[in-house]
């Protein structure tokens, strides 16, 4: 058993959710970890959005459309193929929890606690 395997057993998310959530931060680590995702968004168009999650105050939501945006095709087919689902159910999958990853590990506008995933995925809703 894995490090994502035990750390979802840990806070009950062993079901479809937590397998969906797991392929998501398996892909987080795949894109270079949650910094390196913020920055990307942070450098575009994305910068208003992203701020929000990072922030302590509501998080702007996004569609799928907007992360067929945020993000390359390649990058989403990426977690379509690690989830088992389609590129739509992958975008919708990532406009759902990554504002909620953001946000979870961040305050005053910076990420915080990103080794803490224990905490961090802890409340998760789809």
């Amino acid at each position: 058993m894995g490090l994502l395997d035990t750390i979802l057993e840990l806070v009950g998310v062993n079901d479809k959710a937590g397998q969906e959530l797991k392929g998501v931060l398996q892909w987080v680590e795949q894109q270079g970890g949650i910094h390196a995702i913020v920055n990307h968004l942070q450098a575009g168009e994305f910068s208003d959005i992203v701020k929000s999650w990072l922030g302590d105050e509501n998080n702007m939501v996004i569609s799928s459309d907007i992360v067929q945006k945020m993000f390359s095709t390649e990058a989403v087919q990426q977690l379509a193929s690690n989830v088992g689902v389609n590129s739509e159910d992958a975008a919708n999958l990532l406009a759902s929890y990554l504002p909620q990853l953001v946000d979870k590990i961040s305050s005053a506008g910076a990420i915080v606690k990103e080794a803490d995933l224990a905490s961090a995925i802890s409340g998760f809703t789809r």
